[in-house]
């Protein structure tokens, strides 16, 4: 009897072998992930950043390579911040300066920040967003290890992390105090919506100010105040070799020149100096409303056909905002009458339109107006 050397066809294996091999990658492509950090979804292991996904975002990992899990990421970019572009598969690009939000649904929870000229597979449209998909790959490290190791099924990013009301995905974190910085080694500073330190907050990095110490508006600008002896301060973001303070501190109520608005930590003024800088940031603005509009072809920021208000501000300034709002926002604010003044969480959407220096902000709540 002669016996083959080589291995027996294919298809003599048995059935439940090829039920087993089937399985196994199963397994394999059904691991569920949680980011325990923010990571960037990359073209290929080590290559270019498509998307920076938020902490706390839960996928499913597929194949591994190195030191990198392949993972796919499905959600919702806004319809006029992309182009088509049928290029290596894909259906449209992002075209957006400074990227644009990727939400788990039309103006939901936000799952990454897409980078300019990202390519995705354009699933489906509804209203004036589409629903993409992307494959891409994320560093190991950037795994939680009880999430790796879990059962759990894939989901949206935990509201803690990705709230739809954040609008924020690329902010960085606060940097960490050099040693020679006479700085308290404490837990990075929180914000508030504003994004300014948040002054009461037990958490919060503070450190102690010099004796003669310099309190200027902007880096390399004005003087505000000179500190007369050393102060308790909470640190807020860092620009170069400077960082911002909250300082407390008492004055005479007759040094006060009224009752008058504060000025917001970004200012129309502020979007048209550095219209990249800014977007996807969420602050508080006071508002004066005008009217209701419907957007239309030559704002094509906001979908076609989208709610938004006619405001001028954000007060003192005089200047015009749009501010795009969802049918129950609309519904909440139907008493408002022309001129009518508003306190109001936004994010900053586009620091200008196509045709106007005007910026498009969307509503996130309103506080207490007058």
């Amino acid at each position: 009897m002669v016996v083959p050397e080589s291995s027996p066809p294919l298809r003599r294996l048995p059935a439940s072998f090829c039920v087993g091999v089937l399985l196994a990658g199963n397994l394999v492509a059904q691991t569920p992930v949680r980011l325990a950090q923010e990571t960037p979804l990359l073209r290929e292991p080590g290559g270019t950043a498509l998307v920076s996904l938020v902490r706390g975002l839960r996928l499913t990992s597929g194949r591994t390579s190195g030191n990198f899990l392949q993972v796919t990421v499905t959600g919702w970019l806004f319809t006029a911040s992309t182009t088509p572009n049928r290029r290596d598969g894909f259906d449209l690009s992002v075209e957006t300066t400074g990227g644009e939000n990727l939400r788990a649904e039309p103006n939901g929870a936000v799952l990454g920040k897409a980078a300019e000229g990202a390519l995705f597979a354009r699933l489906r449209r509804s209203g004036g967003w589409t629903q993409v998909r992307r494959t891409g790959w994320i560093a190991r490290s950037a795994v939680a290890e009880r999430a790796r190791s879990s059962g759990q099924a894939a989901s949206r990013p935990p509201p803690a992390q990705a709230r739809p009301d954040s609008g924020i995905v690329s902010r960085p974190p606060a940097a960490q105090a050099r040693p020679d910085s006479g700085i308290a080694s404490r837990p990075a500073a929180a914000r508030n919506d504003s994004g300014t330190p948040a002054a009461r907050n037990d958490s919060a990095m503070r450190g102690t100010l010099k004796a003669g110490a310099l309190i200027q508006r902007t880096p390399d600008g004005e003087t505000l105040a000179t500190i007369a002896s050393p102060s308790l301060i909470v640190l807020g973001e860092r620009d170069r070799e400077w960082v911002r303070v909250a300082l407390e501190g008492w004055v005479r109520q007759s040094e006060v020149q009224g009752a008058v608005a504060p000025i917001p930590a970004i200012t129309a003024a502020m979007l048209r100096q550095q219209p990249d800088r800014y977007v996807g940031r969420t602050v508080d603005w006071r508002l004066q409303f005008l009217a209701r509009q419907v957007a239309d072809e030559l704002r094509p920021e906001m979908p076609l056909g989208h709610a938004y208000l006619l405001a001028r501000g954000p007060l003192p300034e005089s200047g015009f905002v749009y501010l795009m709002v969802t049918k129950a926002q609309s519904d909440q604010l139907q008493g408002l009458k022309p001129l009518d003044e508003l306190t109001a969480t936004v994010t900053v959407r586009a620091a200008r339109t196509r045709y106007l220096a005007t910026p498009v902000v969307e509503l996130v709540r309103v506080g207490s107006g007058r």
